[in-house]
């Protein structure tokens, strides 16, 4: 009868759900689960970037056509922190640039819905105008400029032109924030990885939780350019702080939240989290590049002094122990792969996450019984 006919077919479609779950299930079981943790603008998403660069098929039509987008977005963040600069450290600013400069300042919500020829006449005029270049010139390390700007600003003109074809390099210097998960799977030496990343910001942390189950690895990206920046109410721009203000040697809380103390302490909760007590742990101290190029500008708080910016492999070791410094006694003798990186750079991303996965997912591999 029909009714015979139509309950044979529900259950023949239900067991079809069944085997294809038990599949998914077992494959995502033969998978090896690496977790991108970090606060905002560390350079999670340029890792998992370059990770389908070095092993997927790179950026696709869509992502070539947004480019030109974001990065007029990106300007335009990058000279609303030059604005503030100049107006905090540029003496005598001409009266025809001073309104401009005042504009950009107090935010940018006046670029909503600009045709994108006027955009980019405004970005191009911007650039150009007397004051931005002597505050170019004079501040290039200011500590609230973000970290693509000495990328895009020198061939502005040529990047924002109707016939420019973006580069992956290119592409990989975007800062657009994460606000949800992302994940990618690829072959790593004969190992399936599903790598995801999460956003940094302290308002989605919260939803962190929710990926913890079964992970292999966790990978935490800390940004070495950090440590002379303060976190403002949304996570959206570095603030620059006073180095006295840095890394107090009691470590009590400061006054300032500054982004390498935020940093540190969330490295230290996912340390402790009971969802990832056998998780392996990769620090990637990022951004050596920028924190090379501002060290000299800095002081760091006693011991390191590199004032003279002759100390910067002491720089480097003493942030990455104040990182390995939040382990809680149990972990004392937990093992946490460290290595320095510049996310933007793709043969050091690729070199130092070979060198680390070889090592982590092989113990992880073992550990699940897989050869």
């Amino acid at each position: 009868s029909k009714v015979i006919r139509d309950v044979k077919t529900q259950v023949a479609i239900s067991s079809q759900i069944d085997r294809t779950l038990q599949k998914d299930q077992n494959e995502d079981q033969q998978r090896v689960k690496i977790l991108l943790l970090g606060s905002a603008d560390a350079g999670k998403s340029t890792i998992l970037k370059q990770m389908r660069i070095l092993h997927m098929n790179g950026f696709d039509i869509e992502e070539m056509h947004s480019f030109k987008k974001h990065l007029r977005f990106n300007v335009f963040q990058i000279f609303h922190e030059v604005a503030i600069g100049v107006h905090d450290c540029v003496p005598n600013i001409p009266d025809d640039e001073k309104n401009v400069i005042v504009r950009f300042a107090e935010g940018l919500s006046w670029i909503n819905g600009m045709d994108e020829n006027k955009e980019i006449d405004i970005l191009l005029n911007f650039r150009q105008m007397d004051c931005v270049c002597h505050f170019m010139k004079q501040y290039p390390n200011y500590s609230s400029l973000p970290d693509n700007a000495h990328y895009y600003l020198p061939n502005l003109a040529s990047l924002l032109s109707t016939d420019y074809t973006p580069t992956a390099e290119d592409i990989l210097h975007l800062r657009v924030p994460t606000a949800s998960v992302n994940e990618i799977y690829f072959s790593f030496n004969s190992t399936k990885i599903r790598l995801i990343d999460v956003g940094g910001q302290r308002a989605y942390r919260k939803k962190w939780i929710h990926c913890f189950e079964g992970v292999s690895a966790v990978l935490f990206v800390a940004s070495m350019a950090a440590y002379d920046q303060s976190l403002d109410g949304v996570d959206s721009f570095a603030k620059p702080v006073l180095h006295k203000d840095l890394f107090p040697a009691e470590h009590t809380t400061p006054k300032v939240g500054n982004r390498m103390r935020d940093s540190a302490q969330l490295f230290g909760e996912m340390l402790r989290s009971p969802y990832l007590i056998s998780s392996a742990f990769i620090l990637f101290l990022n951004k050596t590049s920028t924190c090379r190029d501002t060290v000299s500008f800095s002081t760091l708080h006693d011991p390191i002094s590199i004032s003279d910016g002759s100390n910067e492999q002491d720089a480097s070791e003493y942030l990455k122990e104040y990182f390995l410094m939040r382990k809680s006694k149990k972990d004392v003798d937990r093992k946490i792969y460290s290595h320095f990186t510049c996310a933007t750079d793709t043969k050091n991303v690729d070199f130092v996450f070979t060198a680390a996965c070889d090592i982590v997912l092989q113990k992880s591999l073992n550990k699940g019984g897989f050869q």
